[in-house]
């Protein structure tokens, strides 16, 4: 492995474990933080790559700000959420992390009925899906909104998840 992969790799790890402290323990992924990632990821690929290895960076970084940028506007993650993917992208390249966003997406899933089960509210939550599949059948699409405290309408902290699912996609 050569300086700069090694440099890529350090930076993608370092960073990912901090951003999963730092949304366990404050449910915030700071700025200084996404923004160091990028500023070493276009740095590292310009070292290796030139002008070229700039491109794949910036490419990487806007492929993961676009695949997670919807989600932010439909309130499902955080502005912190989508600048890590970004982030990560910076790293790893577009490719990379369109897959990582994927697996993301996958993990996250899990991670959420994981947790929706600890916290004993999935027979709430398949009540409400049965519901809207109901009116769904009647020609009636109705979205349920979870209520007050339950464990479906819960935040949680996706920053572990963009990390197995960035480790994921760069182990396949």
């Amino acid at each position: 492995m050569d300086s700069t992969s090694l440099g890529i790799a350090t930076t993608l790890l370092f960073g990912l474990l901090a951003a999963v402290y730092f949304d366990f323990s404050s449910r915030r992924i700071p700025n200084v933080l996404t923004f160091s990632m990028i500023v070493l990821g276009i740095t590292l690929h310009s070292l290796g790559a030139q002008w070229q290895g700039a491109g794949f960076a910036l490419s990487g970084l806007l492929v993961g700000l676009f695949c997670f940028l919807p989600l932010y506007f439909f309130a499902a993650l955080g502005a912190g959420d989508v600048k890590l993917l970004a982030a990560v992208g910076a790293l790893i390249g577009p490719y990379a992390v369109f897959l990582s966003a994927v697996m993301t997406l996958l993990v996250g899933g899990v991670f959420a009925l994981a947790f929706i089960t600890w916290k004993g509210g999935l027979f709430e939550m398949a009540r409400r899906y049965w519901s809207m599949f109901v009116s769904l059948a009647y020609l009636q699409p109705t979205y349920i909104a979870p209520a007050k405290g339950e464990a479906a309408g819960l935040r949680l902290p996706y920053a572990p998840a963009i990390a197995c699912g960035t480790a994921l996609s760069v182990l396949l």
